[in-house]
């Protein structure tokens, strides 16, 4: 079961009981932000009633914790899309890697094929074919190296990408923290 604690604060000159599972440094730090808070009201408007006083105070809160929130969803959402994006561009260079494997079979066969053609004219011809379609496959291995390459620093991207989202999510909830200071 967990452990209730039990701090009594004073909030707009009233004081109250707080009993909660969080450590007493951070009841306090609560109660202190929301009398901070009523204090700052009950100061530009000296005509308030505690309860006007205590509603604005709940609808400032509520304006603070809502913006904040916005924030942190949307930052959260920044770094959901480059995942995702990481993500895919991962599933792709592994196709493409399996690709390359089988073209280089293809490759290795067509040159066990050259090996094995005699001098006489009709395989020379048959060589000739097989030079062609082995430059052809050559060209195809360039070029699926080059969308890999690519691919790798479009990752490579992404990733940093990520890093920075980060770190103006970390950077908005510090000034969320600041703010609830």
């Amino acid at each position: 079961m967990e452990q209730k604690n039990k701090v009594t604060v004073k909030i707009n000159g009233q004081e109250y009981s707080i009993i909660g599972a969080e450590p007493k440094e951070y009841l306090l730090k609560v109660s202190s932000f929301v009398d901070d808070k009523m204090e700052t009201i009950a100061k530009a408007n000296k005509k308030l009633s505690t309860s006007m006083i205590a509603v604005l105070t709940c609808i400032n809160i509520a304006d603070q914790y809502i913006k904040a929130k916005g924030c942190l969803d949307e930052r959260e959402k920044e770094i959901r899309q480059p995942q995702q994006e990481i993500m895919e561009l991962e599933k792709h260079i592994e196709t493409l890697h399996s690709e390359l494997n089988e073209k280089d079979r293809a490759y290795s066969e067509l040159e066990k094929k050259i090996e094995e053609i005699g001098t006489d004219q009709q395989e020379d011809e048959q060589t000739g074919l097989l030079k062609k379609e082995l430059l052809e496959k050559e060209d195809d291995l360039e070029k699926a190296q080059a969308l890999i390459n690519d691919l790798q620093n479009k990752l490579f991207a992404n990733q940093i990408k990520l890093v920075e989202t980060t770190n103006e999510l970390d950077e908005c909830i510090r000034k969320s923290d600041f703010l609830k200071k």
